[in-house]
C-alpha cells in the first residue's frame, strides 16, 4: 500500500509492530516497553537504540519522551519518541498532515474500526525510533543526489556505486518487515471499505490530483455557462419594458389582418366581391372622332336648324 514501505512476515519474531498496548507512567522511558526494540535486536547486528531520527519532516531530531499529558492518540511512544504532539494531536491531523490527495480516506469516510488501523500506522511512522533503519535512500545518496527539493537524475557516483533517480528523499522507507497478524487484522477490518486505484498510497494521490484537475476544469467551464446564461437573461429582462408592449400591439395587428382576410374570402365566394373589375377600358380617340363627324354632318346639311343660311 506504500509503495513498498513494509513486507509481510509470518516470523512473529523477525516483525515489527505498528501497535501495542503497554503500562508505566508518562515520560517513563523504559525501553523493555517498545516491542520494536527487540525485534530490531534480532534483525539488526550489534543494534543499539538509535539516538537519532532517522526520517523527516515532521520528525524529531532527537528521541525523547513526550512528558505532555495530552500527548494521547500516539501514546504508546510516550517514554520515547521521535513525533511530538504538535504533530500528532489528533486524528484528523495525522489524517490531514501531508496535505489534499494523502488522506486514507480519500474515497469516502472510513468505518471506525478500518481508520483505528490507519491511525495506528501514522503514529508508528511518525513516531518509531527504529523505522531510520529501512529508509529506501541513504543519506550519502540523498546528499549526493539532492539539493533541497531537487534531485539529479543519471548522474553515477563511482565510491557509492549508485546512480541517481531523481526520486532521492529522506522520508520514504523500504521493505520493513511488520507482523502477519497485524497485516490480517488490518485487512479484516477495511475488508468492506473502500480505497482508490490499485491501493497504492503514492500512485492514488497522483490520481486524486489528476481527478481534482478534471473536477475543477468541469466546475470552471460550468461557472462560464452559468455565466454566459445570466448574463443573456440580464438582456432578455432589460428588453421587458418595451417587448411586452410591442409584441401585444403585433399580436393584436396579426389578429386583425387575419380577420379581414377571412372577410375578403367570404366575400369573394358568396359572389359579392369588395374589389369589383373595372371592365374594358375606354378608347377616348374614337369617341372624339365620332363626336366631330357628327357635328361636321349637321354644319354642311341644308335646312338644318342649326346651319348656316347663305346671304
Amino acid at each position: 500500500m506504500w509503495g513498498g514501505a513494509f513486507t509481510y512476515q509470518p516470523n512473529e519474531t523477525k516483525g515489527y509492530s505498528l501497535w501495542w498496548f503497554e503500562g508505566g507512567t508518562a515520560g517513563n522511558a523504559d525501553g523493555t516497553l517498545n516491542p520494536n526494540d527487540v525485534a530490531a535486536a534480532s534483525l539488526i547486528a550489534g543494534y543499539t537504540p538509535p539516538n537519532t531520527c532517522g526520517l523527516s519532516y515532521f520528525h524529531k531530531d532527537f528521541p525523547g519522551p513526550e512528558s505532555d499529558s495530552n500527548f494521547s492518540e500516539c501514546y504508546p511512544w510516550h517514554a520515547n519518541a521521535c513525533c511530538q504532539q504538535e504533530t500528532t494531536a489528533t486524528t484528523t491531523q495525522l489524517r490531514n498532515s501531508y496535505g489534499p490527495g494523502y488522506e486514507w480516506d480519500r474515497c469516502g469516510p472510513l468505518s471506525h474500526a478500518c481508520e483505528s488501523f490507519f491511525v495506528m500506522e501514522a503514529c508508528f511512522y511518525e513516531c518509531e525510533v527504529n523505522t531510520g533503519f529501512y529508509r529506501k535512500y541513504t543519506d550519502d545518496q540523498y546528499n549526493f543526489c539532492c539539493q533541497g527539493w531537487n534531485c539529479n537524475t543519471g548522474t553515477y557516483n563511482a565510491t557509492l556505486n549508485y546512480t541517481c533517480t531523481g526520486n532521492e528523499n529522506q522520508w520514504q522507507l523500504h521493505a520493513m518487515p511488520i507482523k502477519a497478524s497485524f497485516a490480517d487484522s488490518w485487512y479484516r477490518a477495511c475488508a468492506e471499505d473502500y480505497f482508490c486505484g490499485t491501493g497504492d498510497y503514492f500512485s492514488c494521490a497522483t490520481d486524486y490530483h489528476s481527478e481534482q484537475a478534471r473536477l475543477a476544469a468541469l466546475a470552471a467551464e460550468r461557472v462560464a455557462n452559468m455565466t454566459s446564461a445570466l448574463a443573456a437573461l440580464a438582456y432578455i429582462q432589460s428588453l421587458q419594458d418595451w417587448v411586452i408592449p410591442v409584441a401585444v400591439v403585433g399580436a393584436i395587428l396579426l389578429l386583425v389582418l387575419c380577420g379581414f382576410t377571412i372577410f375578403l374570402i367570404c366575400k369573394e365566394k358568396s359572389g359579392e366581391p369588395v374589389f369589383k373589375s373595372l371592365g374594358d377600358p375606354v378608347d377616348k380617340t374614337n369617341s372624339v372622332n365620332s363626336t366631330v363627324s357628327k357635328t361636321s354632318a349637321s354644319l354642311g346639311r341644308p335646312g338644318h336648324p342649326g346651319g348656316l343660311k347663305a346671304v
